[in-house]
């Protein structure tokens, strides 16, 4: 850098971020940011001012940088500068997506674990372990896919990718459901690289290509929008919808193995297991669900993690079996009936949503619907 350089960037201003670093400040025509609603991207729910280096930072999703002029030339320092400041200062605050909307939440550190830490003081759904179980359970693992090797069911190739030598403990973590009140959690078990991550894959496969959709399937939010364009609603009648509160974590075990009993004709068709050689299996992940969370560790001793490539199917199984009893035991009928996994839209009359509420609440203890009007 020559002279001229040097004496231009000290008589420029610096930008103090936090105190611990001291940036730049470069020749910054305008902030691009100052036009945009940050909030479409970006929700703070901590009591702290988040500069924004920050926040422009994180409206851009899992990684990029800031829009800005700098120079090109540049750009290699502006990566390393942003990424430095940023790791330097995350330690502050935890940053999550949100669990709809596709935002980044930002939330104080000290809220997010206690609302955390009571979530998982519910004995009913986890229970906390002294030691970590990942030897056991890929013992356990190692064991039922070899006995699939030996007697032919998969390919050695298929052994090599299910078989677990390295796995990690899963980790949990929370996601902000900012379109309630207080901002709760939902838990996500991050399943990826554990012990039993493939075979959750790999009987997920199977279910899914061997199950077909219900009448009441949505596939996207495309298609309910050309649906609900279309329905016709009288005026004794009123658009409900219905959501499970906390579907994965109340998936009973017995309502998952009954489901798969009475599809296992379809599915069959695409699997060599058989009937009890396919549940034993999907006992071995529904029954292995330990996890970590700020250095202690927990199993999840009721439903399915949220975060396991083979809960939304086993939710899938279990809520249309509950949507075909319930229905059925209404002596009347409902002119629109659509669901995408726990969120139902219905057309019900307008003196009978007490009665649609009670079928769907009398199924099972552990499933509960609320509602609301649209």
């Amino acid at each position: 850098m020559d002279q001229h350089k040097k004496q231009d960037l000290q008589s420029e201003p610096t930008v103090h971020f936090f105190n611990p670093l001291i940036i730049e400040k470069r020749n910054i025509v305008a902030d691009p940011f100052s036009r945009i609603d940050k909030s479409k991207w970006l929700v703070n729910i901590s009591n702290k001012r988040i500069p924004n280096s920050v926040s422009d930072f994180l409206c851009l999703g899992d990684f990029a940088l800031p829009i800005n002029q700098f120079d090109k030339k540049d750009r290699e320092n502006s990566v390393l500068e942003t990424i430095k400041n940023f790791e330097v200062n995350a330690h502050r605050f935890p940053e999550n997506a949100a669990d709809k909307g596709q935002v980044t939440v930002i939330m104080d550190r000290d809220e997010y674990l206690t609302k955390m830490t009571d979530l998982l003081k519910d004995e009913s759904t986890y229970k906390k372990l002294k030691k970590d179980p990942i030897r056991q359970i890929s013992l356990k693992l190692n064991k039922l896919v070899r006995s699939w090797r030996d007697s032919g069911i998969i390919e050695d190739t298929d052994y090599k990718r299910l078989n677990c030598t390295n796995g990690n403990l899963p980790r949990c973590y929370g996601l902000p459901k900012i379109h309630k009140n207080g901002f709760p959690l939902r838990i996500i078990v991050s399943a990826l690289g554990s012990p039993l991550y493939n075979v959750a894959s790999f009987l997920h496969s199977i279910l899914h290509h061997s199950i077909r959709p219900p009448k009441s399937h949505i596939k996207d939010s495309w298609s309910f929008v050309r649906e609900i364009n279309d329905i016709e609603i009288n005026t004794d009648e009123v658009l409900v919808s219905l959501d499970v509160t906390a579907l994965f974590t109340n998936i009973p075990k017995e309502l998952v193995l009954r489901g798969i009993e009475k599809r296992w004709q379809d599915i069959s068709g695409n699997t060599k297991l058989n009937l009890p050689q396919f549940l034993h299996a999907i006992e071995l992940v529904l029954g292995s669900t330990s996890f970590s969370f700020n250095g202690d560790t927990y199993e999840q001793i009721f439903g399915s993690p949220m975060g396991s490539p083979l809960s939304p199917i086993l939710a899938d199984i279990v809520m249309e079996d509950l949507e075909t009893h319930c229905l059925a035991m209404l002596n009347f009928s409902l002119s629109f009936f659509r669901r995408y996994v726990d969120d139902v839209i219905a057309v019900i009359p307008k003196d009978k949503i007490g009665d649609v509420l009670d079928a769907f609440n009398n199924y099972h203890p552990r499933l509960k619907f609320t509602h609301e009007l649209e």
